[in-house]
Parts: structure tokens; C-alpha cells; sequence
């Protein structure tokens, strides 16, 4: 790439407009004049232009048309009108030997002549000036430029010679290089740093970094830089300031010349070649030895070396200001004069307030961020103007402090912790007038830089050049009157604020039309290069921008439609493969439409199904459907839509489908069909346009042929080690698949019909019959080959059938295994399809669980043998993670200190042993920044050290977003741990093994010196120990509060050996539901209960000699240990409440959300009792949020957003982290979880069955005590079937009161009949609900029956019969609901069958010697002689138009064989369910008949079969200990 010379800032700032000697006289005129006058008198550099004032005349130097420039001609205001006389920024020798000189400019023709003559010589190595006095200013300055080039020859002969030769080159009538060799003749002249206030101010910007060749792209920018960025920088009131602005090395000559002429006449800026990323919040940002280091003689493009060097050392002993500036964004034209002026003027209060207060620091360590309040923002776009050629002006949102101005000020010995990201410097980052900040001012603060009166100070350029397209508007965005009027207020600002005149934004505006297709491709191009983003989300906002959707268009002329059958089950797959792949085609110009089965009755299914395409920028259709239309209609016909209606479309216009439709009868149409879990190359769709077209247009006769176009090669993915399953793979394999002679065209992803105009489909044809296409011969009822791999499938083992099965040698997997890493590159970079860990991690769990589910057969393919994958996995609704984040934040901090001689420790947990239950972590960490953050980083006293124990393997983004939220604070570190620490065991924070797993490889964030001293200072100390969980928050005193306590509560006991609890009395518990307010949108509060010592706020305070003996349990601290008010023993284990500053003050809050992990005191609905005084209290609370905890009502709302927007996902994840190490494994609280999103009271099921659970209730057994089946069935794992139990009509009255209890607090859609005997016949007969009259109902709804009755009528039925002593696995349910599903292609629609186990677990109340053991007697039943419909948990299932004949006997089924299934079983291989024979309940024998060997093997496995029951059935060992003693009587 040819390079372009460096050009060096002109000490002037004038621009001449010749060539040859005329143009060297001007510039040299100019610098003479400003050598002079930089001094001495008043001037200004305006744009391109230099004008030099004194009281009695102007004169202006000859001019470029530069925009800028333009605008000052074009004005009707006189340039003096618009002067600004800024501070000059350099200085031709330093500060302490400038002098007073005259500001009378040369007038006779010699000294012109002279400085014409002197200039050529002086361009390149000109030597300081000598120091001039006052009265020889006109003789010194001839002789200095006389000494500079004799100075020059003397030193660099060679840089003469070049000067020589560039001579000519300009006699050789080159203008161009003349003019541009007259704006770079520079000086070296003794450029050094000035500044009025002592201090060192540096302007950082970036342009075009790591995206050298993007023209267009960079052609936009650089329009935008010139319109809103350079003017309002070049005409800053105050010069005294550095601009750096970094570009790419490569930079295109084009742009580099660009930026570098836009440029001449500035001379306090540089441009480096160089794509690294400065800026004042990492890394001592300006004071660090590294900040010049990309900055050398062949990196800076423009400028002075000298001025940058002299910027660096000048910082050392003074105040650094450091400003973020994008290069199409601007600032107020007095912006760096007031951030100066703020800065001084903070940093000598605090100097001031040194003389008065007895601060902790010196005056020199202060650090504080400036941010820009009230801005502007031109969008590209005007709602309310579609022809607009201005855009528009918005007033930005000062809740963040935006990137344009963002500054940070640092004193010498500043040690600053910023907060990098700009949008959180606000959050978390105290206000620096904030009054709770008096005890260390300007320590880490934010203020903001005043605007006069509604000015603004800075302005933000929105527009499709935009990198991350962050808040750019739309042409349909929606809008209001007063944003309107808001535009129509700010234009005027414009020219005065910024000096950016209105017809300069409405040439860019213009240039921006007629180039926007080909800048938006380029930034496109320019996604996902380093250091700019990479989001799909992005890269859709900029498709969005040239492709209008809502009807058929196409360049080519073509029609396409792309077809996907997308089951329930397919919902997380298509997320991974088909959405992601469809999302990020170069062409939006297709039709997709997706199929889904029946989702009235899912409204996950619906809402997925909605949601996502509404997001996607498709054109796309979702219909709901039992089936697609086959693959061989073709798309021109009516049968193709018939399916469509306004009844049966969930997402999309038929208007769309009518258009497509209508274009397609008279053009090329291609259809392409695409499964669930298949993907594409992102240039798919257009490639397969492209070539279609250019073959129609190279041959017409291509009209009547019709083909199909398929994938010679694609990639498949397995969740497994392909040469042996039961090994696991953290992110999959991949491999190349080169489809055998059995797969053929149509079965591959991504294979597409093509359709001439005139061509007509056959009546039938069978696409797998389909031969390869000649060269020589039309194309038609053929199929070609693309010839690349430009399709992607995930192979799910068990789930679909891998006809490319890998049979790999040892050597073969080893290249394999070895060529993942580029594999998976591959496929993320052609298709946009990757597999992490979290994905795969869920799949495999999913599959283990058998919760998959059966892919029906993909479009047009009618063998059932052919079936292609659409599906990975069932709702694997996983969040993508990046690779393991190394963010470690340490802080300055370092030295534990407190006013009470105390060490106080507060320990958190996140997330602990659940580092991967994502959405679940997500919405914990919501509510930590809501709760429990606000109220630690505002204590009143802040020493404390806080320490958060997380899991090592955290997932990256919750990392990230922990360690982000802590910013700012220096008693905090975050430990990658699970151990769990508290004040009660093993002496607490005074024994070393409390910091044992505290580790510089574990400390994710924090001063591991810090916590080091904490420990040391524990010697000889009172240690305060306090708990809280990461979802609750203290009050604001709390810290002061209970350091003063324990300080002088000690003081009473000189044998320090005092040990003693803290509890809160009264505290807060907000709710996510509202019992009064089914539409909340903030949940409500509660009291909650004093009786006991809460978790958040539970302290341990001891004294040096203490041996303490805390109570363990919180809930027992009050119970088991006394009132220190009552205690004889005072401070020897007692516990006080800790006082509240106000009664009505809380002094705790307690998050009680779905997100818990012990559920307790949670309500799961807006059901509940609730009285006026709840409703009082909830809101007298409000108010108290702020104040008391620093927690405004506005983050609650957004955090309860937060929750209903995810509560699916959150509860999902909480079932999974349920009985993981150290959290709770209770029935009850997944009962209450699974109630959350289980909507009861009519009939629902995912897999499209019905599903009734028949329970005897014979007399005898007493429900009281022997109700065996309650816990297994209420623990099911899937809620969807309906329990009808049948209770003797003469069962005792003890019984019936606790069948009745346990019902109504049943999750389950259940109801009981008062009858003798269940009913016979199927649940699907007319009869049934004969049967089962409502006089005989005893708990429930009719209407429920009869919502299940109806389903099955059209449905496959699942009759399951089970009796009140017998019981089923948890997952018992799910799991018989998935295998019918996926069998249900083998059945006839007129199949019935039993399915039965074939052994199953017996418990007796005595052993086979009849002692009765404390927990029974556990054995296996296999009974050859038992009938295997008799066993528990046999089901009948019967399809949609089976029929059971008049007077059959189960007992009559044999055994199934090949033949239709009517009347037969079969055994299911899997002991999933167990009997309790219970004496006169059961018919076999109650006594154990095994003996020997046998029975002593089966003593010997007690233990196990116990577990068993345990782990699988849900009953617990105190159940089978309550059953012992009922049966015995005891």
C-alpha cells in the first residue's frame, strides 16, 4: 500500500490556497505572525483560517473551501461575530522566558520577500528560536529563521537533499503536492506544554482502528468528524490541550489524506498510526510510562513530536485531565475550558478543606470522573420527516455518563480505581456533592460539568456509520410532540454551542443518502474486527436499514421461501441453529415460514414462537399447523396457503403470503426446506440467488425446468465422543460429512426446488427417487450438487437416526479430536452456529433425563425411514457464555483501620456450587445490585471488609457482571471459592483457616493485602463477624450501629472473654407478588418475623479471650441461647437486637423471590389472605426504601421486570440447582417452585397427549398415616396429567379430614369421587362422565374432566392405575409421556396396549424374621405368576380411534409381538415404581418368602434399596419410619 508521508502541525493555522512560491510566502507570513502573536496579542483559529486581531483591524488569511470554512462565507453573520479568542496551546519556548512583543504584523514587501526566501530553507529541521527581547522583535525574528536553517544544513544534509528533490518535483507542475507540501511546512520550533492552571489535558479519540479498508465506510466518517467533531474541537475557547487521535497503521491513503488535510492549521494535535486503546481509566492512563509508547517518528501521521513529549513529561507533579471523544461526536465550545476550571477549582476545595478537617489523605491522591450533562443527539433519521435532509436533534439521556466528554482527573499521587465502562460510572460511582461523601471528597466521585442555561456540552452523531448502533432511530420509530419540538428548539444551538452551522449537517445528511447501501455493507464487513462488536442484533439494526420487509421484493426477479416444521421440543434448537443461521443472511429478500403444532393451550410455545421472529427483521410467517404442506406442492398453488388463515397465522400479515404468492405465479421460485436444528451459511440464501439468476439469465430456456439444488458436503455436530458415547465432550465434536449413496439430495440441510416460471410439477413424485442432473440435458426432476459444505446438522443420539454413523480408527479420532478448534471456527464464522459448554452441558443432561423428544419427519419427506433431525434437545434455554472470562480487579486499598478498634468481617455467597445455572444467576445478580449492593457501598461506617465467596468455574458473564457491579468499592473481595465461613464455627475470622482458601489465584477481586491485615489485626481485637445472603440488604447504620454496640457493650467486661449474637428486630420482606395486585409492577412488603434471629444481619462479636459456643442454626439463636437483657451471665452467649435509628425504620430487607433457593417464606402467587393493614404497611414501606437502605422504588421495578420477564427460565434453573452441595433438597420446595409456571384447571400437555392418573382409596387404609402415594405423585417432575382418586365411600372421618387438607394444597390438577369402585371401560368412553356424576365430587372441578374428557377424544390417552399403598418414580410421568411420544409414528391410529414394569419394589413393615425395623423391610418383586397388568403403575394407552371391547378383562392381554397392537403389554424394563403391602390391604402374602443366600444378600442391600425410595420415589426415611409405627400401632 503506497504510503503517505508524515505531516507535521503547522505552528500557524492558515491554509493557503496557491502553489509554488506564492503559497510559501503565505505560510510563512502566517507563522511569523503567530510566533508573535501567541505571545502577545489576541487571535483565534477559526477551522481553516487564521484571523489575527488587535483593537483596530482583522485581517484574514487566504482560505481552503473547507466545510468549515464554507460555513464561515456562507454565514450572514461577520466572522468577528463568531470569534472565539482561545488560549493558545503552545508556546515557542517555555513559559519562563516568554516576553511581551508587538503585535504589529509585517508590512513592507522586503520582509515578505525574506520570510519567502527563508521558509523553503526552514520547513523541514528548524532549532528553537533564541529568546528574543522586546525591542528587537523584527531584527531577531529574521535572524532566528536564518540560525534555524543554518542549524538545519548543519544537521540533516539528507532531509535538504529530499527537500531538494521535492523542489523538482513541484517545478514539474505537480499542484497538488505543491499545495499539500505548503500546508504541511512545519517547524520544530520549541512546541511545548502551557496550561494557565498547571495542569496537563488530553483529548483522546479513534478512527477507523483495525478497519484500514473500509473507504465507504471511512469516507461517512470522516464527513461526520468534519462536520460535528473537528469544528467544535478547532474552536474550543481554550486551546491549552493535546488531541490525540489514533488510527489504523494501514489506513487507506485515501482516508489518511483525508483526515490529515482536515486537519492543517491545528497544531496542538496529533494522528498516530496505531490501533491500540487509550484512555484515562486504565492503566494511570496518561501519567503511565507506556501511554507514548505506540507514538514514534514512523507512527505519528501528523504533528509534533516535541509537543507530545513535552505533554508526557509536564504530568508528572500535576493535575492530569483526561477526555474521551469519539471522532463523530463533538463537544461545547467552551467544554474544555469549564472542565479545566471545574477541575482546579474542585481540587482546591479540597485543598482548602485540608485546613480544616483532619483528612485520612493527602491533597495530591484525588481522582474524580467529569461527565457531560444535557447533549444533543443528531439522528440520521426524523420519525416525523420520512423526506427530511437534516435529520434530527434529540436531547441524550444524562442517566449514564455518555462517552463525549467523559473525563478523568487525577492528582499526582492519585491512586484511581475508575469504573471502565461509561454506562456504570453513575451506578456505581458516588455523586461527588453527594453530602455522604464529606469524609473523603473527590476519592473516587463523579460531577457534572455546568451547561449555561439550556446550552449544551456535547453532541452525539447517531447514524448508520455507528459501530454498535446503539440508540440510533429508525425511520418508523415511534415519537412524540414533544420530541418534535425538542428538535425544533435545538437546531439554533447548533452554530453558537458548537460551531456547526445547519447547512454543514444537511451536506452530510445528503452525503449519507446517497452513500448509505454502500457504507452500510461496509459496516457490516466491519462487524467482529478487533475492538468493535460483534452482535447479530447490530448487524440485523443495519440490514434493517436498505431492506424494507412486509412484502415480496427481490433484485433478481426471483421468489424464495424457506420452510421449517418446528415442534414444542424444537424450540431451544432452533434458537442454536435455524434462527441464528436465518438471522444472519446477507439478503433478507425470502419468505420463511415456520410450522408449529397446536400452541393455543402452550403459551411457552406460543410466546417463543412470536416473540423471536418479531425480533428477527424477517420476513417471516409462523403458522400453526399439525403438518406442513409436502415439499412436492408446489408454492404457486392454492394447496401451498391453504393452511393459512387469520385463525391459524400466530406471527405475520397474510398480506405478506399473498404477495409472495402472487409474484411467485410468473417467476423462478426456490423453496428451500430447512430443519429446526439445521443451519446455513450466512451466504446461503444469497449465493443460491445469485447463481439461480445467472443461469435464467445466460439461458431462457431454463423457464420449464425444474431441480432440486443440495449440499455436496455439510457439518454435524454430536454432543459426544463419536467413538464412544459414553464419553463426554465440553463443546461437541464436529465433523465433515461427505453424505454416502444412502442420504440422499432431499435429505441433506438447506436443499432447495427451484422452479422455472413455466415449469409444472408432476401430480406425485417421490424427491428421493430423484437422479443427478446432466450437463448436457435440462434440469428437470433432478438434483445438482453445490459443490461446498454450506450446511450445518446436530446429531442427538437416541433422538434421531444417525445414517452417517463415524467410524473412526484410533488414528482417525486423533485427527479429528486435533481439528476442532478450526472446525468450530469454521462453522461460528460461516454459519453463526457454535456450541459452548453451557449448551452442550444442558444436552447431555437433557438426554440423560430422556427428556427429548422425536422429530417428526422434515417437509416433503413422506418414508418414515427418512426422517431428518429438526431438533437438538427440549427447551434448552441456555444463554450464550463466552470462554472463560481471567477479569481480576485488585484495589488499592490495602490496610485494615477502624475508629473502634474492631475488625469487622461481612460474609455473601453467590452462586455456589451452581456456576453454570445462568438465567438463574442472572436474576440473583439483579437482585444484588437491587438489595444487597446499595445498602453495603452506603454504610454510614465503611470499615468493614466484605467478602463474597463465589464458585471457582463461575460462568464468564455472571463473573464479569459481579465483579463490574463492585466497582468503585475497596472493602470488598470477591473469593473464587465454595468453602462457606462464618462467625459461629471453628472461632470464626480469628482462625487462619478462615482465609485459607483465600489465595492470589482465587481472589477475583480485591487487595489480598487488604484481607491479609484484616486477619493480622484480629489480635488482641473485639471481631465482628456478620452474615448476609447476597438477595438482602442492611440498613444504612447497621455497621456504625454494631461496631459502637459491641465497642462499648466490651468495655463492661475487662476480662475480654465476651461473646454474644446480634439479631435485627425489624426488618422488611419484599414479595414479587402483590395478594391485592394481580398486575403488579412492583411486588409488595411485608413485616417480617422477630421471633427468631433472620439471616441478614445475624452477627458474632467476640472479644480476644472469648470461648465462644454460638448456636449454629439461626432459627435457634433465640430458643437456645438468652436475651443478653436477661442473662445472669452477661456477654457469655446472649443476644441483643440491634437498634433501629427510628421505630419504624427497618434495618434489614429480604429479597423473597423465586430465586431462592429454601423458597421459604415465599409466595408463589398473588392468591392469599390479606387484610387492610397489609396493604397499610405495604404502602407506608415505599417511602422508606431510599432513605433508610439507599434503595429507590425505580430499581425494585426494574428488578421485578426483570423477574416476570424470565420466570420460566429462573425457575427451571432453581429446579436444577436444587440438592447441589450446600442448598436445600426438599419435595416442598420444588412442588412450590413447579407451581410457578404451572397453570392448573383445564387440560394441557407439551407432547399433545392426555394423561389420567386412576388412585382406589380402599376403606381400610388409614389416609392419615398411609397415604404412600401422595409424595411420589405430587413430586412427578411433569405436573401435566389429571390425579382422579376414587375414595371409598366408608372410609373413616379421620381419613377423609386429611384427604381433604392435602388437597387443597395440592399444585396438582386433581379431583376426588365418593364411590365403591373405579370406574371400567376407557376414559375416553361417553359414559365416563355418567359415571362420575358431580353429586359424588368430593374436591375439584367438574369442568376439569371434562376439559381432559373432550382432549381425548382426538388424542393418544394414558390411563395409569395405581392404589393409595403403592407408589411411582418422580419422573414416572415424564418419562412414559416422552417414549409414547416418540413411538407414536410406530402405532395405528387404532393401537391399544399395556404398559407395565417388570419389577418393582415391595416394603414391609417386618423383616422376613418378624422383627419390625426402625425403616421396614425393603426387597424386589418379580413375580412370574402376577399378571404384569396387575403391578403398580401399569398404564393402558390407547391411540385416538382405538376400541376397547364390551367386557374386557385386563387379565386377557398377551404378551405385544409384531403384529397391530390391540389388548396386548409390554414390559418396560425399568423398576419405576413399588408396593407397600400393608396387612388387609393387599391380597399376596405380607411375609418375605426368599431365604439363604438370597434373603442374606437382600439384608445386606437394605441400606441401598432405602436410598432407592429415597432418591427416586421421594420417600424419605422418616416416611417409612411413620409408616412402621402406624402399622404397628405404636
Amino acid at each position: 500500500m503506497p504510503s503517505t508521508p508524515r505531516r507535521k502541525a503547522p505552528i500557524s493555522g492558515g491554509r493557503p490556497t496557491g502553489a509554488g512560491k506564492t503559497s510559501g510566502s503565505l505560510v510563512r507570513w502566517l507563522l511569523l505572525g503567530f510566533l508573535v502573536l501567541s505571545v502577545s496579542g489576541p487571535f483565534v483559529m477559526h477551522s481553516k483560517s487564521v484571523i489575527i486581531t488587535d483593537d483596530h483591524f482583522i485581517n484574514e488569511a487566504p482560505r481552503v473551501s473547507t466545510p468549515v470554512a464554507r460555513t464561515l462565507e456562507q454565514s450572514s453573520d461577520a466572522p468577528t461575530e463568531r470569534i472565539r479568542k482561545p488560549k493558545s496551546a503552545i508556546l515557542t519556548e517555555p513559559p519562563a522566558a516568554a516576553t511581551v512583543v508587538s503585535t504589529t504584523p509585517p508590512k513592507t514587501v522586503e520582509q515578505d520577500n525574506d520570510a519567502d526566501k527563508d521558509s523553503d530553507d526552514s520547513d523541514e529541521a528548524a532549532t528553537p528560536p533564541q529568546k528574543v527581547e522586546q525591542n528587537d522583535v523584527g531584527k531577531d525574528s529574521d535572524e532566528s529563521d536564518e540560525g534555524q536553517k543554518a542549524n538545519a544544513d548543519a544537521k540533516d544534509q539528507e532531509s535538504k537533499d529530499d527537500e531538494s528533490g521535492d523542489k523538482d518535483d513541484e517545478e514539474d507542475s505537480n499542484p497538488t503536492k505543491d499545495a499539500t507540501d505548503a500546508l504541511i511546512a512545519t517547524s520544530k520550533a520549541g512546541a511545548v506544554w502551557q496550561n494557565d492552571h498547571d495542569m496537563v489535558h488530553i483529548i483522546y479519540s479513534r478512527f477507523m482502528q483495525h478497519q484500514p479498508n473500509l473507504v465507504k465506510l471511512g469516507l461517512a466518517r470522516l464527513e461526520l468528524f468534519k462536520t460535528f467533531c473537528f469544528p467544535s474541537i478547532s474552536q474550543q475557547t481554550n486551546q491549552q490541550f493535546l488531541w490525540l487521535i489514533r488510527t489504523d497503521p494501514e489506513l487507506h491513503p485515501t482516508l489518511k489524506d483525508g483526515l490529515i488535510d482536515a486537519l492543517q492549521g491545528m497544531p496542538n494535535v496529533a494522528v498516530i498510526g496505531s490501533n491500540e486503546v487509550k484512555k484515562g481509566s486504565v492503566d494511570r492512563g496518561w501519567r503511565s510510562e507506556n501511554a507514548t509508547g505506540d507514538i514514534t517518528e514512523e507512527s505519528l501521521f501528523y504533528g509534533s513530536m516535541e509537543l507530545i513529549q513535552s505533554y508526557h513529561e509536564a504530568v508528572d507533579q500535576r493535575t492530569l485531565l483526561e477526555t474521551n471523544l469519539d471522532a463523530d461526536d463533538g463537544l461545547g465550545l467552551t467544554f474544555v475550558e469549564r472542565a479545566q476550571n471545574l477541575t482546579f477549582a474542585r481540587f482546591q476545595e479540597l485543598a482548602a478543606s485540608k485546613q480544616t478537617t483532619n483528612l485520612a489523605f493527602d491533597r495530591k491522591d484525588a481522582w474524580i470522573n467529569l461527565c457531560v450533562g444535557r447533549h444533543l443527539e443528531w439522528q440520521f433519521y426524523a420519525p416525523w420527516d420520512k423526506t427530511t435532509t437534516k435529520g434530527s436533534l434529540h436531547v441524550g439521556s444524562t442517566h449514564i455518563c455518555v462517552t463525549p466528554g467523559l473525563s478523568w482527573a487525577t492528582q499526582p499521587h492519585a491512586r484511581a480505581r475508575f469504573v471502565k465502562q461509561h454506562h456504570l460510572v453513575k451506578k456505581n460511582t458516588p455523586a461527588c456533592d453527594d453530602p455522604k461523601q464529606a469524609k473523603a471528597p473527590f476519592l473516587g466521585c463523579w460531577v457534572e460539568i455546568p451547561v449555561p442555561g439550556d446550552d449544551v456540552m456535547a453532541i452525539r452523531a447517531r447514524t448508520p456509520t455507528s459501530t454498535g448502533m446503539n440508540r440510533v432511530v429508525m425511520s418508523e420509530s415511534e415519537w412524540t410532540p414533544e420530541e418534535e419540538a425538542t428538535d425544533r428548539e435545538s437546531w439554533p444551538l447548533l452554530d453558537p454551542s458548537f460551531a456547526i452551522p445547519q447547512p454543514l449537517v444537511e451536506t452530510s445528511h445528503k452525503y449519507l443518502s446517497d452513500h448509505l447501501q454502500d457504507l452500510v455493507e461496509e459496516n457490516l464487513k466491519g462487524q467482529c474486527t478487533k475492538d468493535h462488536s460483534c452482535s447479530e442484533g447490530i448487524k440485523k439494526k443495519l440490514k434493517a436499514l436498505f431492506f424494507q420487509g412486509g412484502k415480496w421484493q427481490n433484485k433478481h426477479d426471483l421468489v424464495h421461501v424457506v420452510h421449517t416444521f418446528h415442534p414444542f421440543s424444537a424450540l431451544a434448537a432452533s434458537k442454536y441453529f435455524s434462527f441464528e443461521a436465518m438471522e444472519s443472511q446477507t439478503t433478507y429478500e425470502f419468505l420463511w415460514i415456520i410450522y408449529v403444532k397446536d400452541a393455543s393451550s402452550n403459551y411457552v410455545y406460543r410466546n417463543q414462537m412470536t416473540k423471536r421472529p418479531e425480533k428477527s427483521g424477517l420476513d417471516v410467517l409462523v403458522v400453526q399447523t399439525d403438518g406442513p404442506v409436502s415439499s412436492t406442492v408446489d408454492f404457486r398453488s392454492p394447496e401451498a396457503i391453504s393452511i393459512f388463515s387469520n385463525h391459524t397465522l400466530l406471527y405475520g400479515e397474510m398480506s405478506l403470503l399473498e404477495s409472495f404468492h402472487q409474484a411467485a405465479q410468473t417467476r423462478t421460485v426456490l423453496e428451500t426446506q430447512l430443519g429446526a436444528n439445521e443451519a446455513i451459511t450466512k451466504t446461503f440464501v444469497a449465493d443460491l440467488q445469485n447463481e439461480t439468476a445467472k443461469r435464467w439469465q445466460d439461458d431462457a430456456n431454463n423457464d420449464k425446468s425444474w431441480y432440486y439444488h443440495c449440499t455436496s458436503e455439510y457439518y454435524e455436530w454430536r454432543p459426544f465422543n463419536p467413538a464412544n458415547m459414553e464419553e463426554e465432550s465440553e463443546t461437541g465434536f464436529w465433523n465433515m460429512v461427505t453424505p454416502p449413496k444412502v442420504e440422499k439430495c432431499v435429505e441433506r440441510p438447506g436443499t432447495t426446488r427451484i422452479v422455472g416460471p413455466k415449469a409444472t410439477l408432476p401430480s406425485a413424485y417421490d424427491a428421493l427417487e430423484l437422479e443427478p442432473c446432466s450437463p448436457d440435458e435440462e434440469r428437470t426432476g433432478c438434483f445438482v450438487d453445490t459443490g461446498k459444505p454450506d450446511g450445518a446438522r446436530a446429531m442427538i443420539p437416541g433422538l434421531v437416526k444417525d445414517k452417517n454413523p463415524l467410524k473412526l480408527s484410533p488414528r482417525g479420532l486423533s485427527l479429528l479430536v486435533a481439528n476442532q478448534k478450526n472446525l468450530r471456527e469454521d462453522v461460528t464464522a460461516a454459519f453463526n452456529v457454535y456450541m459452548d459448554k453451557p449448551r452442550v452441558r444442558a444436552i447431555r443432561d437433557k438426554m440423560k433425563k430422556h427428556e427429548t423428544d422425536t422429530i417428526p419427519e422434515p417437509i416433503g419427506q413422506q418414508p418414515a425411514d427418512s426422517s431428518s433431525p429438526l431438533e437438538s434437545t427440549r427447551n434448552l434455554e441456555t444463554s450464550i457464555a463466552p470462554a472463560r472470562s481471567n477479569l481480576t480487579v485488585t484495589t488499592a486499598l490495602d490496610t485494615w483501620k477502624n475508629d473502634y478498634d474492631i475488625v469487622h468481617i461481612l460474609y455473601s455467597r453467590f452462586m455456589q456450587h451452581q456456576p453454570n445455572l445462568l438465567e438463574l444467576g442472572k436474576a440473583r445478580l439483579e437482585l444484588f445490585k437491587t438489595f444487597c449492593l446499595p445498602t453495603i457501598s452506603h454504610q454510614t461506617n465503611p470499615q468493614f471488609l466484605w467478602i463474597i465467596r463465589t464458585d471457582p468455574e463461575l460462568n464468564p458473564i455472571l463473573k464479569d457482571g459481579l465483579l463490574e457491579s463492585l466497582q468503585g468499592m475497596e472493602n470488598v473481595a470477591v473469593i473464587g471459592s465454595n468453602e462457606v465461613r462464618k462467625g459461629s464455627v471453628d472461632n470464626g475470622f480469628r482462625n487462619k483457616k478462615a482465609i485459607a482458601d483465600i489465595t492470589p489465584e482465587s481472589i477475583f477481586y480485591g487487595n489480598l493485602d487488604l484481607v491479609l491485615s484484616f486477619q493480622e489485626a484480629t489480635a488482641g481485637r473485639i471481631v465482628l463477624e456478620t452474615n448476609l445472603d447476597a438477595d438482602d440488604g442492611l440498613g444504612l447504620t447497621f455497621m456504625e450501629t454494631t461496631q459502637s454496640l459491641a465497642k462499648t457493650t466490651f468495655e463492661k467486661i475487662p476480662s475480654k472473654n465476651g461473646w454474644f449474637n446480634f439479631c435485627v428486630g425489624r426488618h422488611l420482606e419484599w414479595q414479587y407478588f402483590a395478594p391485592w395486585d394481580k398486575h403488579t409492577d412492583r411486588g409488595s412488603f411485608e413485616l417480617g418475623s422477630t421471633h427468631i434471629c433472620v439471616t441478614p444481619g445475624l452477627s458474632w462479636a467476640t472479644q480476644p479471650n472469648a470461648v465462644p459456643g454460638f448456636t449454629v442454626q439461626h432459627h435457634l439463636v433465640k430458643q437456645d441461647t438468652p436475651s443478653c437483657k436477661a442473662s445472669n451471665k452477661s456477654y457469655l452467649g446472649c443476644w441483643m437486637e440491634v437498634p433501629a435509628p427510628r421505630p419504624q425504620d427497618p434495618m434489614a430487607i429480604r429479597a423473597r423471590t423465586p430465586t431462592s433457593t429454601g423458597m421459604n417464606g415465599v409466595k408463589v402467587s398473588h392468591e392469599g389472605d390479606w387484610g387492610p393493614k397489609a396493604k397499610a404497611l405495604d404502602d407506608e414501606t415505599w417511602p422508606l426504601l431510599e432513605p433508610d437502605l439507599a434503595i429507590p422504588e425505580s430499581l425494585v421495578k426494574s428488578s421485578h421486570k426483570y423477574l416476570k420477564d424470565h420466570l420460566e427460565l429462573l425457575v427451571a434453573e432453581n429446579l436444577k440447582g436444587q440438592c447441589t452441595k450446600d442448598h436445600s433438597c426438599s419435595e416442598g420446595i420444588k412442588k412450590k417452585l413447579k407451581s410457578l409456571f404451572f397453570e392448573k384447571g383445564s387440560w394441557i400437555n407439551k407432547h399433545d397427549l392426555v394423561h389420567v392418573l386412576h388412585m382406589e382409596v380402599p376403606e381400610k387404609l388409614n389416609l392419615s398415616k398411609l397415604f404412600i402415594s401422595w409424595e411420589p405423585v405430587e413430586t412427578q417432575t411433569v405436573y401435566e396429567f389429571l390425579w382422579i382418586l376414587y375414595v371409598d365411600p366408608n372410609i373413616d372421618q379421620d381419613s377423609m379430614n386429611s384427604l381433604m387438607k392435602r388437597l387443597r394444597r395440592s399444585p396438582l390438577n386433581v379431583v376426588a369421587f365418593q364411590t365403591d369402585q373405579a370406574p371400567t371401560g376407557s376414559f375416553r368412553d361417553a359414559e365416563t362422565l355418567t359415571r362420575l356424576p358431580t353429586r359424588r365430587l368430593l374436591f375439584g372441578e367438574m369442568s376439569l374432566v371434562q376439559s381432559y374428557h373432550e382432549a381425548s377424544q382426538n388424542r393418544t390417552l394414558l390411563e395409569t392405575s395405581l392404589r393409595a399403598n403403592e407408589a411411582i418414580t418422580k419422573t414416572f410421568v415424564g418419562d412414559i409421556q416422552n417414549k409414547t411420544f416418540d413411538r407414536l409414528g410406530q402405532f395405528g391410529s387404532s393401537d391399544w396396549y399395556y404398559q407395565c414394569v417388570s419389577e418393582y419394589l415391595e416394603w414391609r413393615h417386618e423383616t422376613p424374621l418378624g422383627v419390625p425395623p426402625a425403616h421396614g423391610f425393603v426387597s424386589i418383586a418379580k413375580r412370574p405368576s402376577e399378571h404384569c397388568t396387575n403391578r403398580p403403575g401399569t398404564t393402558l394407552i390407547t391411540m385416538p380411534e382405538a376400541k376397547i371391547p364390551d367386557g374386557w378383562a385386563k387379565e386377557d392381554a398377551k404378551p405385544c409381538g409384531n403384529e397391530p397392537r390391540a389388548g396386548c403389554y409390554t414390559e418396560s424394563g425399568e423398576r419405576n415404581a413399588a408396593r407397600m403391602l400393608l396387612p388387609g390391604i393387599v391380597d399376596v402374602p405380607i411375609a418375605y418368602q426368599g431365604q439363604g443366600s438370597e434373603l442374606e444378600r437382600l439384608t445386606q442391600d437394605q441400606s441401598d434399596l432405602r436410598e432407592d425410595l429415597h432418591e427416586n420415589f421421594a420417600l424419605e426415611r422418616y416416611h417409612l419410619r411413620h409408616f412402621v409405627k402406624s402399622v404397628n400401632g405404636t
